[in-house]
């Protein structure tokens, strides 16, 4: 028997292809808020790093509305442009909120382990409108006994709070039982090895892990992961 039998799944770029949809929204609101003479390439940069080092503080314990609201206006400050932060991130909301994108195959995987007898949560960070209407919007919010999510509950990934509480509301996992899937070292790995359970880490683009993080285990398709969690080679 299995004994791996919770699979906690990351959803932004794990199932949902976070990136795609990313990218057209930021696209819409440089076309809508931006002079003429900004190069989208040189503003798309700096906004990724903005945007990493919002989610760091997110990460690291800080209000994820307040520090959102800021993205853009501190991304538009580096090159002298005054903008409205918090109008920009409502209207960014609103295009992320209708991204239905979905990595290859990510139906089909959790469609199979549900008839393999898995129960599968979705353990993600993100504004809970947002992850929700996703959801809902790509058909898989019913093939999830739980969706935990960090605007919900108050913490975020990797704090081991965020998997307390998300073991207070499934009483029937435990450390040993329960498995950690996701594309983000910085954020699901490092959870996981906070909460102590085994960890999966995503890695479709075959990125080198410079990082003092370590995974339990690496996939780089949903096929893989399905082969792993299905041959028992995780317990």
């Amino acid at each position: 028997m299995k004994t791996k039998r919770f699979l906690i799944f990351d959803l932004d770029d794990t199932l949902l292809d976070f990136k795609k949809g990313e990218h057209e929204g930021l696209t819409k609101i440089f076309r809508n808020h931006s002079p003429s003479h900004l190069a989208f390439d040189h503003w798309l940069t700096t906004f990724k790093q903005v945007n990493s080092e919002i989610w760091r503080q997110i990460e690291s314990g800080g209000s994820a509305k307040a520090l959102l609201d800021t993205r853009f206006s501190m991304t538009y400050q580096q090159f002298d442009v005054q903008t409205d932060g918090k109008q920009l991130e409502q209207e960014y909301r609103r295009y992320l909120d209708d991204n239905y994108y979905m990595i290859g195959g990510a139906r089909e995987l959790l469609e199979h382990l549900k008839e393999e007898g898995f129960s599968i949560i979705a353990g993600t960070n993100g504004k809970a409108s947002t992850q929700r209407n996703r959801l809902k919007g790509t058909g898989l919010e019913s093939l999830f006994d739980d969706v935990v999510i960090s605007d919900e509950i108050g913490y975020a990934k990797p704090s081991k709070l965020f998997f307390d509480t998300l073991f207070k509301r499934n009483k029937e996992i435990t450390a040993e039982n329960a498995l950690m899937i996701g594309d983000s070292l910085r954020s699901d790995i490092q959870g996981a090895a906070n909460a102590g359970i085994t960890s999966l880490w995503f890695n479709p683009h075959k990125l080198d892990n410079n990082t003092q993080i370590k995974p339990d285990f690496e996939a780089y398709t949903l096929k893989e992961i399905s082969s792993l969690i299905l041959s028992g080679e995780l317990d």
